[in-house]
């Protein structure tokens, strides 16, 4: 009997052991399939939720889903689509150098800081918008629209590009074309005629285009080749156009002791004074032309302004004042009775005058802006 039971145990044993066995095969496989079903759910839901970029996978940062939410829901309500009908096709992370994203509009003030944000494409297939947002996707700007049927001519480019190179008196490779339109003007004069000027009336295909260099803006009208084309100067940035100061009226360089230098002329007395700012914190004004040296003043600032002075200089190199090297920008036709400032460091020299100081670039605004503050502290 003992011997009966143990042959009936092994028997049974050996089948329970077995129908174990794959139980757990089939449990192990049924948890691959779901796990495989899930990720394909999930990968599914993605897609459909969210139209990000579709290089996600080799970007090395990710592009927050609350920015490109905002940048879709912004284009939807400019163009009237939905945001299932287009996709962003490329990112990168930018750090813009102003409250405006780098994309100011006329008049408009911007803050003078570094703002860390995204520059997004995004596309229909058959147009692309270029976005610029900060890191969260709160403020954004449209940069452009592109239009991959239209693009623009390269004789119309070629001629915008020239013409900006001209007024503001940079370099071809330092301008960028923001912006490129297709317009139907309704005359001859591309919309905006001069004094006088008769146009014909008749409709004259062409292009709007936007040219921009750091802060300044240009906004031109062409005919469809650039053959024809004009500045319009309401819709450009209130920025002054410079122009190169002759070498032959250059003041001569500073010495190594000398931080910086201003030189101001003109106004209603038509005086000139220099002013000087040496490395040791004293700062030296003279009238020019006084015989008797009596109109000269020595001011010093105090031990900490000295830092300050130290400061000003890593100021000027941070704040790129070698870029407005040897520009002048000039007074108002027809302007009288404005004193003329020339301003020199060490990376060169700039010229401007006190009636259109909140036109110059606002990088350069600042600059003043900074020298005259430590001016003002001597004494």
């Amino acid at each position: 009997m003992r011997f009966m039971l143990k042959d009936y145990f092994n028997p049974n044993k050996m089948r329970i052991f077995t129908a174990l066995i794959l139980t757990g095969i089939l449990s192990i496989a049924s948890s691959l399939t779901l796990i495989k079903d899930a990720t394909g759910a999930t990968a599914k839901f993605s897609l459909e939720t969210s139209n990000e970029v579709l290089k996600d996978n080799i970007k090395p940062n990710r592009l927050p889903r609350l920015v490109a939410n905002a940048v879709l829901q912004d284009l939807g309500r400019r163009q009237g689509i939905s945001t299932r009908q287009v996709q962003i096709i490329d990112y990168n992370q930018q750090t813009w150098r102003n409250g405006c994203l780098e994309l100011p509009q006329p008049d408009e003030l911007c803050t003078q800081a570094l703002v860390p944000g995204w520059r997004l494409v995004v596309s229909n297939d058959k147009q692309n918008w270029i976005y610029h947002t900060n890191s969260n996707g709160r403020s954004l700007r449209l940069a452009s629209t592109n239009t991959s049927s239209d693009k623009l001519p390269a004789s119309v480019k070629n001629a915008v590009l020239q013409a900006a190179s001209k007024r503001l008196q940079q370099p071809i490779s330092q301008l960028t074309i923001i912006q490129a339109q297709q317009q139907t003007w309704r005359d001859g004069c591309l919309e905006l005629p001069n004094a006088d000027e008769l146009c014909t009336q008749a409709l004259l295909p062409g292009w709007r285009v936007v040219v921009g260099q750091g802060e300044q803006t240009l906004v031109y009208h062409t005919n469809q080749t650039g053959s024809a084309i004009r500045l319009n100067q309401k819709a450009s940035s209130n920025t002054l156009a410079p122009v190169q100061i002759p070498v032959s009226e250059l003041p001569p360089p500073l010495a190594q002791y000398v931080v910086f230098r201003q030189i101001s002329s003109g106004g209603f007395a038509g005086r000139t004074y220099e002013t000087v700012l040496l490395k040791d914190g004293r700062l030296i004004r003279v009238r020019i032309g006084d015989a008797n040296d009596s109109e000269r003043s020595v001011r010093r600032v105090s031990v900490q302004q000295v830092q300050q002075v130290q400061q000003f200089q890593r100021f000027l190199e941070l704040s790129k004042f070698s870029k407005f090297r040897n520009l002048s920008y000039p007074a108002p036709s027809g302007a009288a009775d404005y004193i003329t400032y020339t301003i020199t460091s060490q990376q060169g020299t700039i010229q401007y005058n006190d009636i259109s100081l909140n036109n110059l670039p606002k990088s350069l605004h600042t600059i003043v802006k900074a020298w005259n503050q430590l001016a003002a502290s001597a004494k």
